[in-house]
């Protein structure tokens, strides 16, 4: 790898060189891959956060309601039991609808926009 003077040619890679730079690109490719897929975990980790505690909290709250009427009009456990009742039943319900949403939302499906008909009768 030297020139005719004796002194280094620097303009040509050595093969062990060559061989270290194959490794590097084929690491940053595998990295660049490993990124995406924590990406897309992570947002699929946020999406179940969200929907177990949109299901606790209406759960919660139709129990603290239905308590808090139990007081008033002491009737216990009768409407803690209905008031438990609604909140599942309301938490369950909201859980499916942002389902859908987020489901669409991945899909790429506008929700709530109106889309125009493709068929034309005039």
């Amino acid at each position: 790898m030297s020139n005719q003077n004796g002194k280094p040619n620097f303009s040509e890679k050595p093969n062990d060189l060559k061989a270290l730079e194959e490794r590097l690109s084929q690491a940053k490719a595998k990295h660049t891959k490993s990124d995406t897929a924590e990406k897309v975990d992570g947002s699929i980790l946020g999406m179940a956060w969200r929907l177990s505690t949109e299901l606790v909290v209406a759960v919660l709250v139709g129990a603290g309601l239905g308590f808090g009427l139990d007081k008033l009009f002491n009737t216990q456990p009768w409407l803690l039991v209905v008031g438990l009742g609604f909140g599942f039943a309301t938490g369950i319900r909201g859980v499916l609808r942002t389902a859908a949403k987020m489901d669409a939302a991945s899909a790429h499906i506008p929700i709530g926009e109106d889309i125009e008909d493709d068929d034309e009768d005039d």
